[in-house]
């Protein structure tokens, strides 16, 4: 059974401040050491007894990530105080809804959507949800006064707080939807947050680097119970304000930072920046993953483009304080592109039916947790709707299976809500904000897989008549709800399928609306090619193997099998081969495409190389064994510089990539 640690935030960042002193903390703007750390959250946690902030208040932490943020969360928890951590991109109403439900008291506000544009509106919003004006801080106030380090410091109004603190109380609370329809406030405690940094680090050794840069927001328990692992290990953290791909490389090469943390579609974003190899390829060691990558081949790339860097998938949920699992680098590609990882040490993780109970190993069901990383309950809610059974395990909502050295692997979810861009939205709100609109009869939101968001949020509707203002519906929308919760695309029906029973057929509405949602996706692609797959070889090493896999791989999903899907395989080999030959320069990386056109599959190449021409007389060996084997073959010349060359294969007969991008089970891949 793992192991709890009973330790207040105060006391752990006191042990930490001892043990690595003026070792760099934390760096985000400025850089703060331990012992800075420790001094400036306990001056803040003065400051804020100093203003009246009690055991148990609840205290809204309303910003982006920076050094204010960290102090302000550590200071309020010192304080005795609760930090209610608000998503800084919230509009005003949500947030007065989440502040009101949760009855805060005190608010510390820094960057967000809000004040960005308006500083007041920020304000305003929090005395609507209930918290008065002079109980309202700005955070960058704050700081200023935490970090000045001539304020008289008053040991003993600590010692008397500090001495209130357990370790199990609630510390703060996350939002899982973040929505005003139904909102769940999980509540966490130092208990639960620092077993699970404790079994994430003993998990990964010494794939976890002592610098890291993490690029989530902190608001969500992911990028936070990151950043305390670092500073768990005595490492630095450098902190990510504005997450995005360039600035995160620009940082990670000006320091030269082993370890990433972000979500998979930021490291494929990255691969695309025009100066990525010079600052990341074989730089990076560690690069853990929330949120995954939208399929297999996806993750391949990234970790091939990155020529050295590990990819670590993680699965977790807010109520687990997050992390459950995390892969290894140890483990093969393929062990890690196929799961959500390696269950913490110590914990008990089973997987359940209701009619059976627990399951064998390689069978699917519901996964439960029991250990000391499980929440302290939802906020508000009775113990009937708290998803913990009556022997203490909690109910994730979320299929899976466990396989041999406990390696989970996920089949789904329970659960009805839609994670878009690591957002948790709650489809209710939306609907129930669709139906006040005239003219529309039915709605229904469902959430569909995307390779940027992981999930986009899409609405099939039935309406008075036979057509839909769409502009002025996203208008109407984006007046009442964040801008992330308005869907993507508005699917009318003349009326939703029902089941036997009378009832909507979900399942049926869900298949329907992703047909057309895909069909809607290549509309227009195929004319114009429709790239699946992109890998690079690097001339430092010029290895082939891995690439010539994966593009066989895609053609034997494209039904290609036998004597073809090899015919492939070695023409890409041999073009690869003669292409090294030509020992081109030093800029000599040769880029490999999967091309899906209407009627043939398209593998181009694309490298800094003088033109040449496969059929020439004197055409190599090489030249001629490619020559044999494709159905076409064409070369793009701009001047001396070969900037495209393509080998084209027809579909097997009877094969419609339409079809099979419409209705292919893994059309993600697209």
């Amino acid at each position: 059974m793992m192991k709890g640690r009973e330790l207040n935030f105060d006391t752990w960042l006191e042990e930490l401040a001892g043990r690595y002193g003026d070792k760099p903390a934390l760096t985000c703007g400025m850089t703060l050491s331990y012992k800075q750390l420790l001094g400036a959250s306990k001056r803040c946690a003065g400051a804020l007894i100093a203003a009246g902030v009690q055991k148990g208040d609840r205290v809204v932490l309303w910003g982006i990530n920076g050094i204010d943020w960290v102090v302000d969360f550590f200071g309020i928890t010192m304080a005795g105080g609760v930090a209610v951590l608000m998503n800084y991109g919230l509009n005003a109403e949500d947030a007065t809804a989440l502040t009101k439900m949760t009855g805060a008291s005190w608010a510390l506000i820094g960057g967000n959507k809000v004040s960005a544009t308006d500083p007041k509106a920020a304000a305003a919003a929090m005395i609507a949800g209930g918290v008065p004006m002079n109980q309202i801080m700005p955070s960058a106030e704050l700081l200023k006064a935490a970090l000045d380090t001539s304020r008289p410091f008053d040991e003993s109004m600590f010692a008397g707080r500090f001495a209130q603190n357990n370790p199990k109380d609630t510390k703060f609370i996350i939002f899982t939807t973040g929505t005003t329809s139904l909102p769940k406030a999980v509540q966490l405690s130092s208990y639960s947050v620092l077993s699970d940094v404790s079994g994430a680090l003993e998990l990964l050794g010494d794939d976890f680097c002592p610098e890291g840069c993490v690029a989530l927001p902190l608001f969500h328990s992911f990028g936070l119970v990151v950043s305390l692992a670092i500073l768990e290990n005595g490492g630095h953290v450098y902190l990510l304000a504005d997450i995005k791909p360039q600035p995160l490389a620009d940082i990670v090469a000006a320091n030269n930072i082993r370890m990433v943390a972000t979500v998979g579609a930021v490291y494929g974003m990255l691969t695309a920046l025009p100066d990525f190899e010079n600052k990341l390829v074989g730089k990076l060691k560690t690069c853990v993953v929330g949120g995954g990558f939208t399929t297999p081949t996806e993750m391949m790339r990234v970790e091939n483009a990155l020529n050295g860097g590990k990819l670590l998938i993680g699965y977790g949920q807010t109520e687990c304080s997050p992390v459950i699992s995390v892969n290894v680098g140890s483990d093969s590609l393929e062990k890690r592109s196929s799961s959500v990882g390696r269950i913490l040490p110590g914990l008990d993780v089973r997987i359940w039916r209701q009619e059976i109970g627990f399951l064998e190993e390689g069978e699917i069901g519901e996964v439960v947790v029991k250990g000391p990383i499980t929440m302290n309950g939802y906020l508000g809610l009775s113990e009937e709707e708290q998803p913990f059974d009556k022997d203490g395990w909690l109910h994730t909502g979320d299929l899976g299976m466990i396989t041999e050295g406990n390696l989970l692997h996920l089949a789904g979810r329970i659960k009805d809500i839609i994670i878009r861009s690591g957002e948790n939205i709650s489809p209710q709100e939306i609907e129930k904000a669709m139906m006040e609109e005239k003219g529309i009869r039915e709605v229904k939101v469902l959430g569909a897989p995307h390779p940027i968001w992981g999930e986009s949020v899409e609405a099939c509707v039935v309406v008075d008549g036979d057509e839909l203002d769409e502009q002025a519906l996203r208008k109407s929308l984006r007046s009442k709800m964040s801008a992330y919760k308005v869907p993507s695309h508005f699917f009318v029906y003349p009326r939703f399928p029902l089941n036997s029973n009378g009832k909507l057929d979900q399942r049926g509405l869900k298949a329907d609306m992703l047909g057309k949602l895909r069909a809607v996706f290549i509309a227009n692609a195929l004319d114009e090619g429709l790239r699946v797959l992109s890998v690079k070889v690097k001339n430092r090493k010029y290895t082939i193997t891995p690439v010539c896999d994966l593009v066989q791989g895609v053609a034997e999903q494209l039904g290609f099998r036998g004597k073809k899907a090899y015919q492939i395989r070695v023409s890409v080999e041999e073009m690869l081969t003669e292409r090294i030959a030509h020992a081109y320069d030093s800029n000599g990386d040769i880029t490999v495409d999967v091309i899906l056109q209407p009627h043939w599959m398209r593998i181009r190449f694309t490298d800094s190389g003088k033109a040449y021409r496969l059929d020439d007389k004197d055409a190599s060996l090489s030249a001629k064994i490619i020559l044999a084997n494709v159905d076409a073959y064409g070369t793009s010349l701009a001047g001396e510089t070969l900037v495209g060359n393509n080998l084209d294969w027809q579909y097997v007969e009877g094969f419609d990539i339409n079809e099979y991008l419409l209705y292919h089970k893994e059309e993600g891949k697209a």
